[in-house]
């Protein structure tokens, strides 16, 4: 009998242990998401000579408006998943007046429809 209690302790142990190095047993975290959902398909729809209501209306409400800088819109993004890499973009718009001028990407992943976007980096 005390043969048996040995080998199920340590069979006990070895099934524990085994499982440490995988995420059964860790500490659920959960995707922390700050700022605005960018999206590609959005983005590539912005073009020079928009409107604000128009870049409004396809983007959203800009994440930071800038007393000092009423002609420049920023959107950011930041994702700081359970598992895996964290993502962070931002996209700068510039207005002169209502009407978009440039649209700095900054480091948004590459997209088919490069012609409607101006970087200036």
């Amino acid at each position: 009998m005390i043969k048996f209690s040995a080998i199920l302790l340590v069979t006990c142990i070895t099934l524990m242990l085994s499982n440490c190095s995988s995420k059964l047993l860790t500490i659920h975290r959960i995707d922390v998401q700050q700022g605005n959902a960018i999206e590609m398909e959005k983005v590539d729809q912005l073009k020079v000579g928009m409107t604000k209501n128009q870049v409004k209306f396809l983007m959203g409400t800009p994440l930071i408006t800038d007393a000092f800088h009423p002609d420049r819109w920023d959107y950011a993004f930041h994702l700081i998943p359970d598992y895996g890499e964290t993502e962070s973009y931002h996209l700068t718009i510039f207005f002169d007046g209502d009407t978009v001028t440039e649209i700095r990407k900054g480091n948004m992943p590459e997209s088919d429809n490069e012609s409607s976007l101006t970087s200036s980096e």
